[in-house]
């Protein structure tokens, strides 16, 4: 899981930028595979929580790495 890596700290070898980087590839890598899915398959196929992987897509997408194709009236 991405996210695991959350708790540990500096001194155990965490390097929030590698978790930065890492995350951002296997976004973008699942989305070269799979093509365009939904927040919710991101979210089970990389192990992310929603507000995370919400996080991630809308930085990619400021940065014009992402394009985000479709919003859903909640019901």
């Amino acid at each position: 899981m991405i996210g695991g890596c959350l708790t540990r700290n500096r001194a155990d070898g965490f390097d929030p930028a590698d978790w930065w980087g890492a995350t951002d590839g296997e976004i973008l890598d699942c989305l070269r595979e799979r093509g365009a899915v939904s927040l919710d398959d991101l979210c089970e196929e990389l192990g992310l929580t929603e507000g995370t992987a919400t996080a991630f897509v809308a930085m990619l997408a400021r940065e014009g790495r992402v394009r985000i194709c479709q919003v859903e009236l909640a019901a």
